[in-house]
């Protein structure tokens, strides 16, 4: 382990919430996953149930009906809300989605959502509802990467510091450079910063070989084992597994989206009475985006690699989901409850 990550690490460990009897459910964390179109039901299951497993008080799955149905066979422990029926006005849907939507402190908009008019039509609108709440935080992956794509809009001028996380893959990335043309010519750790910068300083986890994680901008000091050091991307170069199963991805927005629900509580202070203080450091406070994208891609390249020494070729998601409590507790479990969380 590197002095760097394990720097990283401990400041993320200070936002996670403690497991105590004062906290009442839903403090530790309530996040919905906006996707599940006609032919993609497993996509919203694996996020969902993902950050369930991973230590969330309460997963929502929004989605199309016919979707909906088959999810709710899956897991008991999802709440699954079918609004986003075709056969409505976009009236109604806008409508429930804001119930929905304002019990939630992170949005996960993507996974099995689909390209057709319809659904990211329904994306845009949770994009445009979750703009205009203080503390909404959202994370973008497959198909909500498509509509960002294509109507870049809807994630830049957000308010005060962007509270959003993009997830692509290589071809993800390579086609949101190509809509905001970004020159693909330069070395590979500077697109990251560049891409992020013509989104407006959004974060983004490029994965690869190494994760690439950046917002545009340099990396405060307080990040950094080396205050000497000047960069603007922290890379994740933590080992994976040999193989990748559609799903992975999944599980690492479910997971950020956790990551991203905590710290964004503990800047609020809503973990004082458990001994968390809110940090006083303003480069932590504003830099929760890039220490929730950090950590969950260790985590989702340590759970892949752990799936991987179980299972070799045989390995699939499902297999994954029932790791991720196990690496949780190899990862995080030794900063529950630690000391100096509040000193920040």
């Amino acid at each position: 382990m590197s002095k760097q990550h394990a720097h990283l690490m401990s400041l993320v460990g200070k936002m996670i919430p403690p497991l105590s009897q004062k906290l009442h459910k839903g403090q530790a964390g309530r996040i919905g996953v906006l996707g599940g179109s006609g032919d993609y039901s497993g996509a919203p299951f694996f996020s969902s149930m993902g950050a369930l497993r991973f230590g969330a008080d309460l997963a929502h799955v929004i989605c199309e009906p016919t979707a909906g149905a088959v999810i709710k066979t899956y897991a008991p422990d999802l709440i699954v809300h079918n609004v986003l029926d075709p056969k409505r006005s976009k009236e109604d849907i806008r409508a429930d989605l804001k119930s929905i939507m304002e019990r939630l402190h992170v949005l996960v908009i993507g996974p099995g959502l689909g390209r057709d008019d319809h659904m990211q039509s329904c994306a845009r609108m949770a994009f445009e509802l979750a703009r205009s709440y203080d503390q909404m935080s959202v994370v973008v992956d497959a198909d909500g990467l498509w509509l960002v794509q294509n109507d870049p809009s809807v994630v830049l001028d957000w308010p005060g510091v962007p509270r959003i996380i993009l997830t692509p893959n290589l071809m993800e990335f390579k086609r949101l450079c190509q809509a905001m043309q970004v020159d693909e010519a330069v070395p590979t750790e500077e697109l990251c910063p560049r891409l992020a910068r013509a989104l407006q300083n959004v974060t983004i986890v490029q994965k690869g070989a190494s994760d690439i994680i950046s917002n545009g901008l340099p990396i405060p000091q307080e990040l950094l084992a080396d205050a000497s050091q000047k960069t603007e991307s922290l890379i994740n170069d933590t080992q994976g597994g040999l193989k990748r199963v559609g799903g992975q991805g999944d599980i690492l927005s479910g997971s950020t989206g956790v990551l991203m629900a905590w710290g964004s509580e503990w800047v609020r202070g809503s973990y004082e009475h458990v001994g968390m203080p809110a940090p006083k450091n303003k480069d932590i406070r504003d830099n929760i985006p890039l220490l929730a994208a950090y950590a969950a891609s260790t985590f989702n390249r340590t759970v892949s690699k752990r799936g991987w020494e179980q299972k070799k070729r045989s390995m699939v998601t499902h297999d994954l989901v029932e790791l991720v409590g196990p690496v949780y507790q190899e990862l995080f479990a030794e900063y529950e409850g630690g000391e100096g969380r509040g000193k920040l």
